[in-house]
């Protein structure tokens, strides 16, 4: 009894799975607001109604795909700012957490750091605001701490130097394309050098 029960939760588990990297290639290939249910069904090989068995609703999906980046993302970064390291050395590391997932998790970095969805579907942005706040407030102690420090230009407002740094870093996942455009580490290191020079400390 025990066997088949746990047969019967392995095989839920496979087809949720499956469900979840159809999802995913959809809203990599043709984007969220323009795929359906039906669209994820098909491409499944389930009636839609099958779907309802795993997953509530279209933004449930959508929050299983992004949220465990978003997490690990985040998480990466508040071990950075707790370590010893220096600041310009936090913010290689940061800058380098954020665009290192282009390597080996494109798709699902590519729908997380596209937040078309986030207008149009209230269950995703109360489950995903939270992490992203955490998440930018740690980028803001990093720039802050490099004040403090006097590595980083103090006459910079440490909010929309953030928000500079990460629409540098996010608008990527519009243009990047693997393969073809210029390999991650080299992106990395040539964002690093503009970033760290942005923040560069200026004359007071």
């Amino acid at each position: 009894m025990a066997k088949s029960s746990s047969a019967v939760e392995q095989r839920r588990e496979n087809r949720r799975e499956e469900i979840l990297r159809a999802a995913q290639d959809l809203f990599h290939r043709q984007g969220y607001a323009n795929t359906s249910l039906d669209d994820i069904a098909r491409a499944v090989g389930i009636k839609r109604e099958g779907l309802y068995y795993y997953f509530p609703n279209r933004p449930e999906i959508l929050i299983a795909i992004i949220k465990p980046l978003g997490l690990q993302l985040r998480d990466r970064v508040r071990e950075i700012r707790e370590s010893d390291a220096s600041p310009e050395e936090k913010m290689r590391l940061t800058v380098e957490n954020h665009l290192m997932r282009f390597e080996n998790r494109f798709a699902d970095s590519k729908i997380t750091l596209r937040d078309d969805y986030f207008s149009e579907a209230d269950i995703v942005l109360a489950e995903m605001q939270p992490i992203w706040d955490d998440y930018e407030r740690l980028w803001i102690e990093i720039i802050e701490e490099g004040q403090q420090k006097a590595v980083f230009d103090k006459s910079l407002e440490p909010r929309i130097a953030h928000l500079g740094i990460l629409g540098l870093c996010n608008w990527a996942a519009r243009w990047y394309k693997p393969g073809e455009s210029l390999p991650v580490p080299d992106l990395i290191d040539m964002y690093n050098r503009m970033v760290l020079r942005s923040l560069g400390a200026g004359s007071e």
